[in-house]
C-alpha cells in the first residue's frame, strides 16, 4: 500500500492559521512501498474548513531543487564553463601575457626596436592568424610600450592614403609598406584550440640571432573566444 505524504501536514511543511499570507504550493510526494519518493506537481489539497493553508519551507525549496533537474545541464569539469557575464576581456590576457614576458626576458633593453606580429594556429603552414590572433597583437603593442619597450608598426604605409570616407596610413599590402623599416626584435606566438579554450604560447625572438628572448603562456576560455568570434561573424555580414 502506498502512503502519500501531504507535505502540508507532515514532517517538510509549515503550517500557518487561515487568513495569513500564502505561498505558490510546490507540489506533492508520493512514498512508495520501496521507500522511493516521486514528485507531483499538483499540490494536495488542504482539507476544507482545517483553518490551515500550506506555507514552504526551506525543505520543501530544496527537494524542488533536486527533483527539478534543468534538461541539457552540462558538467563544467568536462564542458568548460560559460558564464552569462564576466568582467574580464581579451586586453586583460594580454596585460597578463605582457607582465610575464618583460619579467623573464634576457638581453632586450629599451633601445631595441621591436615588432608585435599576429599569434598563429599552430598547424602545418604557422600563417592561419584568427580574429583572436590580430587583436592580441593590436593589445600588446600598448600593454609592451607600457613597460618602456620601443615599439615598430611595420603595417604603416610610405606614405599616407587620401580617400572620400578616410585618411589612411595603414595597409597590409606589400607594396606599399615603408621600403625601410629597422626590427631587433618581434613579438609572436602560436595558439592551440580546444573544448574548453586556446593556450597562447608568446615569445619576445631576436631577428638577428633567432634567439628567444622572452616567452610566456596564458590560456584564455572559450567564452571570450565564442564572443570574438561572433563579432567577427557580424562584421563578415554587414560587408
Amino acid at each position: 500500500m502506498n502512503f502519500r505524504l501531504l507535505v502540508s501536514l507532515v514532517a517538510i511543511a509549515s503550517f500557518t492559521l487561515s487568513g495569513c499570507t500564502n505561498t505558490a504550493s510546490m507540489g506533492s510526494f508520493w512514498l512508495g512501498d520501496d521507500g522511493a519518493i516521486t514528485h507531483d506537481a499538483e499540490p494536495v489539497q488542504v482539507p476544507n474548513r482545517s483553518g490551515l493553508v500550506y506555507t514552504p519551507d526551506s525543505r520543501d525549496r530544496q527537494y524542488q531543487q533536486h527533483v527539478a533537474v534543468e534538461p541539457g545541464y552540462k558538467d563544467p569539469m568536462h564542458n568548460g564553463f560559460f558564464p552569462t557575464q564576466t568582467h574580464k576581456r581579451l586586453n586583460d590576457y594580454a596585460s597578463q601575457l605582457a607582465m610575464e614576458l618583460m619579467d623573464n626576458a634576457t638581453r632586450l633593453t629599451h633601445q631595441d626596436m621591436v615588432g608585435v606580429a599576429s599569434f598563429v594556429r599552430l598547424n602545418h603552414t604557422l600563417d592561419d592568424a584568427p580574429i583572436l590572433g590580430n587583436q592580441l597583437s593590436e593589445y600588446l603593442i600598448a600593454e609592451l610600450q607600457d613597460f618602456g619597450l620601443a615599439i615598430v608598426d611595420f603595417k604603416l604605409a610610405g606614405g599616407i592614403t587620401v580617400t572620400p570616407i578616410g585618411d589612411f596610413v595603414f595597409t597590409r599590402q606589400g607594396e606599399r609598406l615603408a621600403k625601410q623599416v629597422e626590427m631587433d626584435h618581434v613579438v609572436t606566438g602560436t595558439i592551440i584550440e580546444d573544448d574548453r579554450g586556446v593556450r597562447v604560447n608568446a615569445r619576445i625572438v631576436s631577428l638577428q640571432n633567432k634567439q628567444v628572448v622572452a616567452s610566456a603562456n596564458v590560456y584564455i576560455p572559450a567564452f571570450i573566444v565564442m564572443d570574438l568570434n561572433k563579432i567577427d561573424s557580424q562584421q563578415a555580414n554587414a560587408f
